[in-house]
């Protein structure tokens, strides 16, 4: 059967922040010695403490979809950030086929220490991972490169694993870990990069491949919304863009965010970059017919650095409304 679930989120180190005073240690270490904007003022302890509630039902809601469809099998998009990758190599598109992709959840931006505790070990489905992989390179024209061995040479070392797109959000949408994965990396950061149109018609080729299978199958875009950490624009929202690329999911017109990344601008840099992954997801709804989404929650922040936004798309739930 087609794709049954579509969803993105954001995925910055804050989300995973409980008590102010976590935030606080992130908002100084991604914003330290750059000049913030006056709005950064407002997010004073209240706020915050009243937007870790909010954080976690937005979460949930995705973590709900999941198991109300009764996923079988969840396709992971997301990028690295010299976690996995040194300079040596940074692939543009990846696949992962070990058997277990391994990571720290932790805040380790902010000096914490890795330990079992914070390990997250996702589950690989490898004989879908290559097939996917075959059908990609064959029949879609996609350069992909591949890895069945986890070597993290990225700024931590061995001691971070898996890139924080990945393992970040993973126990959000499936607490128990518990959900075969396919991780396919995308370059969202490190220019030069793919073009939206690419990341769309990559989202439409995973659709394709998927059509015919059994199974129920969700897949997953990770990071943005507009952000720019530890960069001249950090700090910064450009929420009047994460706003507009929202409407396009809300009105079903997601072929629109493919002008994205066709000219240069300080907002497209860095961690907006990362909206490559939500426009994977489009593509391949679009691909099944049913291009619009749910929004569930989008605000500005810029302690976190990022404009926070979670959506998903649900055929399903979309026939049932129009029925009813």
């Amino acid at each position: 059967m087609p794709i049954e679930l579509g969803m993105a989120s954001s995925h910055a180190p804050s989300l995973k922040a409980t008590t102010y005073k976590d935030w606080e240690t992130i908002h100084k270490f991604l914003n330290s010695e750059i000049p913030q904007p006056a709005s950064t003022l407002a997010e004073t302890e209240e706020v915050i403490e009243g937007w870790v509630p909010r954080i976690a039902k937005n979460f949930k809601t995705l973590a709900d979809q999941i198991k109300t469809n009764k996923t079988d099998l969840l396709v992971i998009i997301g990028g690295d950030q010299t976690e996995m990758f040194d300079r040596s190599n940074v692939p543009n598109l990846m696949m992962f086929l070990g058997k277990e992709a391994w990571g720290q959840n932790n805040n380790g931006l902010a000096g914490e220490p890795a330990s079992e505790e914070t390990m997250v070990r996702l589950k690989v489905d490898v004989p879908t991972s290559k097939r996917l992989l075959e059908h990609l390179v064959v029949q879609e024209g996609f350069d992909m490169n591949f890895s069945d061995e986890q070597k993290a040479l990225g700024r931590i070392g061995s001691q971070r694993g898996t890139p924080h797109a990945f393992i970040t959000p993973a126990p959000h949408l499936m607490p128990e870990l518990n959900i075969p994965t396919v991780l396919i990396y995308e370059n969202t950061y490190d220019p030069p990069s793919l073009t939206a149109q690419r990341c769309y018609d990559l989202g439409r080729a995973v659709a394709r491949f998927f059509k015919n299978d059994p199974r129920r199958i969700a897949i997953y875009g990770s990071g943005g919304m507009s952000h720019d950490p530890r960069g001249a624009r950090s700090g910064w929202v450009d929420e009047p863009l994460d706003r507009w690329f929202l409407k396009q999911i809300e009105e079903g017109t997601t072929k629109n965010t493919t002008a994205l990344y066709t000219f240069d601008s300080m907002t497209m840099r860095a961690g907006t970059g990362e909206l490559r992954a939500w426009i994977t997801v489009a593509g391949a709804m679009d691909e099944i017919g049913h291009p619009a989404g749910t929004v569930v929650d989008y605000f500005p922040s810029g302690k976190s650095t990022a404009g926070l936004g979670w959506v998903y798309w649900n055929p399903a739930e979309k026939a049932a409304a129009a029925t009813a």
